[in-house]
């Protein structure tokens, strides 16, 4: 074998490890929602705390397989569909690592201590994005990993109910108006909802990098209003 053949052998090995490292990556966030999603049903500090150190882990892998990919671009000449994937990848990995941020931020809601009552419609609300959220990251990563265009197509539509779901947030709001103090912990329930809506968004920009992997052609999904790659309040926002 020639020396461009085992160059290209190389390229191909180390491009499959930084699409390896993206799929440990999106199981470590997934882990991280389902623990912070726990921290908030049992107001759990001790855990709260360790998913906002445990974030560095999510934060290490997102650089690991970004310099490897940039190693690659900077060395070889990728062809066009190895560019297609390193895209897909760079973008997907970016994704990744602000859908660990949104836990970490409702890691530190809960560590704010705020007294919100368990049996608020409210908290059932959330209970069920939560769940919807993390079967959407779960739906983002098997679909990249099996170029499953179809089986990415199902998140917008899945998006849609998360949406819905947060919009009902506002209404559930309502019955707190009157009680000063109530109105301003059901506020921050409604934060906490809108970092799961944008954990939901994140999903569904994955699912459009799977779209282009298998296509070749940029495009939105429909339904998904959201711009690619563009953070909002709610991904920075703190408690």
């Amino acid at each position: 074998m020639d020396t461009e053949g085992v160059v290209r052998i190389n390229f191909h090995e180390e491009l499959e490890i930084a699409e390896g490292g993206l799929m440990s990556e999106g199981t470590q966030v997934r882990r991280q929602l389902q623990r912070v999603l726990e921290a908030l049903e049992r107001r759990d500090a001790e855990l709260a705390r360790q998913v906002i150190v445990d974030d560095d882990r999510v934060d290490d892998a997102h650089i690991a397989t970004e310099s490897r990919l940039m190693s690659l671009l900077a060395l070889q000449a990728p062809v066009a569909t190895d560019l297609r994937l390193i895209r897909a990848i760079m973008h997907s990995n970016l994704h990744l690592e602000r859908m660990g941020d949104l836990c970490v931020n409702m890691g530190k809601f809960v560590l704010a201590d705020h007294t919100y009552p368990p049996d608020s419609p409210m908290m059932t609300r959330l209970r069920e994005m939560g769940v919807r959220a993390g079967e959407m990251l779960d739906i983002a990563l098997s679909s990249f990993a099996s170029r499953d265009l179809l089986l990415a197509e199902t998140l917008p539509i899945k998006d849609n109910a998360i949406d819905r779901l947060n919009r009902g947030m506002l209404d559930d709001l309502k019955q707190y108006v009157g009680d000063e103090e109530s109105f301003e912990l059901a506020t921050y329930l409604v934060l906490v909802s809108r970092y799961l809506e944008r954990f939901a968004d994140h999903a569904v920009d994955i699912g459009e990098q799977v779209s282009y992997l298998v296509t070749g052609v940029l495009r939105e999904f429909e339904d998904a209003s959201h711009p690619e790659s563009t953070p909002d309040d709610a991904d920075s926002r703190e408690f």
